[in-house]
């Protein structure tokens, strides 16, 4: 029924999720496809691409080393979603719109779905669940890619970009926009999950997310359900505000040069508040080049 689909370079911890998806899955077959990825240069989309092409079952489920299914007998539930005719791809968090800006899978707090558990570098666990209309499952546009689930016969019409993503970057959102131009993209909301890690976001996911946004533009926005004008503008407003304080809060002002940074986010001029940011970001960097000089 399932066959379970990881890219590894961790052992310890791809036993570790062997052996949870034993306990988990309930009265399903399966197989597990662990690709060892350790030293072969292979991005996950190829990674992904191969195993699903080993694979022996018509469920496809891939899945991050750094995740814990919580649920019992999750298989079993997912399979009865899965086996509708207009079922794309099954994730644990999403967003409801993708916009014409090179923004990450997630836009804001109101555009996200989600029904999973978020562990931190700080050992702070967090609960992320926004199902406002308490559905078993909220229709989204894109996924993110800690978990993905979908049927072979969906996959192998939308198969992951190997040749646009060579990394470890943009899989997920890219997928997800495939799938849903002829598919239902869903957050399941009846089966919680863990997740371990937080993600990178770096000079090289930004760069990543211009490409995709190149690569969909004739198509976007896409959006889960008919949005009229005024709220497709207010959501990218809003959308384009959260981008720059969730990088900023991330820290990836610290990882790029001032001019890589302006002109990264000069591509998002519909919200005021991002101009003050930037300036902000623009004194930040010259004070530390000039305490810099001074050591």
């Amino acid at each position: 029924m399932f066959s379970i689909i990881c890219c590894s370079v961790r052992p310890d911890s791809a036993e570790a999720l062997k052996q949870n998806i034993k306990a988990t899955i309930g009265n399903c077959d399966y197989e597990t496809i662990f690709i060892d990825n350790r030293n072969t240069g292979n991005g996950i989309c190829k990674v992904y691409n191969r195993g699903a092409e080993a694979a022996k079952y018509d469920y496809l489920c891939f899945v991050h080393e750094d995740i814990e299914f919580l649920t019992p007998a999750w298989g079993e539930i997912i399979a009865a979603k899965l086996r509708e005719e207009d079922c794309g791809v099954i994730g644990f968090a999403g967003s409801i719109i993708r916009t014409n800006h090179p923004i990450g899978w997630r836009m804001g707090i109101d555009d996200m779905r989600a029904h999973y558990v978020q562990h931190s570098r700080k050992k702070i666990h967090t609960v992320h669940t926004n199902n406002s209309k308490n559905e078993d499952y909220s229709a989204v546009v894109t996924l993110d890619g800690m978990c993905l689930i979908v049927r072979r016969d969906v996959w192998e019409q939308n198969r992951f970009d190997e040749e646009l993503l060579v990394g470890f970057h943009g899989y997920d959102i890219d997928f997800s926009l495939s799938v849903s131009r002829n598919y239902k993209n869903w957050v399941c909301n009846v089966v919680e999950m863990a997740h371990f890690s937080e993600g990178a976001y770096s000079n090289d996911w930004a760069r990543t997310m211009v490409e995709l946004n190149q690569k969909w533009q004739k198509h976007l926005p896409m959006t889960a359900y008919t949005m009229g004008d005024k709220e497709l503008a207010k959501r990218q407003q809003e959308g384009e505000f959260y981008y720059i304080r969730f990088m900023w809060q991330k820290g990836f002002f610290n990882h790029v040069s001032l001019k890589d940074g302006l002109r990264h986010f000069k591509k998002y001029p519909a919200h005021k508040s991002s101009w003050k940011l930037l300036m902000k970001y623009a004194v930040y960097r010259l004070r530390h080049r000039k305490n810099t000089k001074k050591k």
